[in-house]
C-alpha cells in the first residue's frame, strides 16, 4: 500500500499522451462488442442473420416458381437401386426402368444420376426455347425381372406401383405364362389352353398350324400330326409386351385292317386265319365275337357253330394311340351255298333220271343246283298255274325235263328250294326255269 500510495503521489500530476492506433484500436474494439451484442437500435449480427434467412427463402421462392416440382405421392426409395432421370429443361425427373418407350421427339441429352432414399423427385433444369413441352413415357432395365417405369404427364408422375419388399417402385409390367390341358396325343388331338400370364391387357395365341386366337382360353383341335409350337403374346402398362412358348406333339394313329382266309370258309369244318395288314401298329387284341379272344398278330379260331359274329381287332402304336375295325357278320359270305341256272335243254331221247355228270352239264341237259356245305335239301319244280312236276330231297338227282316218262313242254317253270347247311344256316330260294327244245 505504501508502494501504491508513492506511485499515485508520484504520478497524479504526469501527462499521458496515446499513440496514433490507441484510438483506432480501441473503437474498433467496441463496434466489434455491440455488433455481437443485440441492441434493438442498431444493426447487429442478430439483424444479419435474419436477412441471410429472409435472402435464402425468397431465393427458394423463385426457384420454385420458375421450375415448378412434380405433383403427386412420391414415395421414398432405397440409395444406389432405383435411377433418376435429369432431362432436358421443362421435363419431370422420375425413376425408370424397364424397356424405353420414347415420343416421336427424343431430347438430345439425359443423365442419369442415383437418387438417395427419402429424396423428392423433380425438374433439375430450366427450361429452354423449343425443347420438349410434352411429356413422354420411359421405361429402361435396371436388374433382373424386377423394373420400375417413369410415366411423364406433365408435372406429374403417376401409375408408381406399391413397394416390394425391398423398398423398390415397380410398375407392373406383362409377363407371359400359360399351359396346356395336355402337352401330346394322338390325332386328332383337342387341347384347352390357359392363360396363366400376369398384369396383361389383351393377348394372342399362335398355334403353329396356321390358326390363331385373342380369346383368353381358348380350345383347339390339332387335325394334323406333327411337333407344333404354341406362343402366347401378352400386351399390358406402358406398351410392355412379353411372349411364352411351348411345344407341342400330335402322334399319328395306326391303321387296322385284317383279311379272313379262306374268304368263304365253311364253319364248323374250316379252321379261320386272320391274316394282319395293320400298319404302324406294335399291339394287337382281336375278338371273334364268339366271346373268345387273342392277344397273337395273326390268330387262327375255329368256330363251334355257325352263327353271326361280329370279328373286332383293336391295335396300338408305340406311343398308345390306337385304332379298330370291326367286321360285321363276318362268314354272311361263307363258303356254304347254293346257286341254280336259269335255262337248260332236256335230251330228247328220252329220260335220264336226273342223274347228272360233266358230260349232261356240258350239254345243259339237266337242271340241278351248284351248292357247297348244304347238308340238307329240298327241290320242287311247278308250272306256271302251279301244278307239281318235280320234286327231289338228294342233291345228286335233278330234273330231266320230264314228267311222268312224257317231255315237258317248252317254257318257263318255278322252282322252289329249301334246306340247310352244314353250319346250320337254314336257307330258302326260288326263281324260274325255262325249259328249252333243240
Amino acid at each position: 500500500m505504501e508502494l501504491e500510495e508513492l506511485f499515485r503521489s508520484k504520478l497524479e500530476n504526469s501527462e499521458i499522451i496515446p499513440g496514433e492506433r490507441a484510438g483506432v484500436d480501441l473503437m474498433r474494439k467496441l463496434v466489434r462488442k455491440e455488433f455481437l451484442r443485440f441492441n434493438p437500435l442498431r444493426f447487429n449480427i442478430y439483424y444479419l442473420g435474419g436477412l441471410v434467412g429472409a435472402a435464402a427463402t425468397a431465393a427458394i421462392i423463385l426457384g420454385t416458381l420458375r421450375y415448378p416440382a412434380t405433383s403427386g405421392e412420391i414415395k421414398p426409395v432405397l440409395p444406389g437401386k432405383e435411377k433418376v432421370i435429369l432431362t432436358n429443361p421443362g421435363e419431370s425427373a422420375g425413376i425408370r426402368t424397364g424397356r424405353e418407350n420414347t415420343s416421336s421427339q427424343t431430347p438430345p441429352e439425359e443423365k442419369k444420376v442415383l437418387k438417395p432414399a427419402g429424396t423428392m423427385v423433380s425438374s433439375a433444369s430450366s427450361q429452354k426455347a423449343g425443347n420438349y413441352s410434352t411429356a413422354t413415357n420411359r421405361s429402361e432395365n435396371v436388374s433382373g425381372n424386377r423394373s420400375d417405369t417413369i410415366i411423364k404427364t406433365g408435372a406429374k408422375i403417376k401409375n408408381l406401383a406399391p413397394e416390394n419388399n425391398t423398398g423398390y417402385q415397380l410398375q407392373k409390367k406383362a409377363r407371359a405364362s400359360f399351359d396346356g390341358s395336355v402337352s401330346s396325343g394322338c390325332l386328332p388331338l383337342k387341347v384347352k389352353f390357359f392363360n396363366r400370364s400376369a398384369d396383361w391387357d389383351s393377348c394372342r395365341w399362335v398355334f403353329g398350324d396356321g390358326g390363331n386366337s385373342t380369346e383368353k382360353d381358348p380350345e383347339w383341335l390339332f387335325d394334323i400330326a406333327g411337333e407344333y409350337k404354341v406362343i402366347l403374346r401378352v400386351y399390358g402398362p406402358g406398351g410392355s409386351e412379353s411372349y411364352s412358348e411351348q411345344s407341342l406333339i400330335v402322334y399319328p394313329r395306326p391303321k387296322a385292317r385284317f383279311n379272313i382266309e379262306p374268304q368263304a370258309p365253311i364253319i364248323p369244318d374250316d379252321h379261320v386265319r386272320f391274316v394282319n395288314s395293320s400298319l404302324d401298329a406294335v399291339k394287337y387284341h382281336w375278338e371273334f365275337g364268339d366271346g373268345l379272344v387273342s392277344e397273337a398278330f395273326e390268330p387262327e379260331h375255329k368256330y363251334s357253330r355257325y352263327s353271326s359274329y361280329n370279328v373286332r381287332l383293336i391295335v396300338w402304336s408305340e406311343h398308345g394311340c390306337s385304332d379298330s375295325l370291326v367286321l360285321a357278320d363276318a362268314f354272311a359270305r361263307s363258303g356254304c351255298f347254293i346257286n341254280f341256272p336259269n335255262a337248260f335243254i332236256p335230251n330228247p331221247d328220252g329220260p335220264s333220271g336226273g342223274n347228272y355228270s360233266t358230260k349232261s352239264d356240258e350239254a345243259a341237259q339237266i337242271f340241278h343246283p351248284v351248292t357247297s356245305g348244304v347238308s340238307e335239301y329240298q327241290l320242287r319244280i311247278f308250272s306256271k298255274i302251279g301244278i307239281l312236276i318235280f320234286e327231289s330231297n338228294d342233291i345228286n338227282t335233278g330234273w330231266d325235263g320230264y314228267n311222268k316218262g312224257q317231255l315237258c313242254e317248252a317254257g318257263v317253270y318255278i322252282w322252289k328250294v329249301r334246306g340247310t347247311y352244314k353250319n346250320g344256316e337254314p336257307f330258302v330260294k326260288m326263281g324260274d326255269i325255262t325249259l328249252l327244245k333243240r
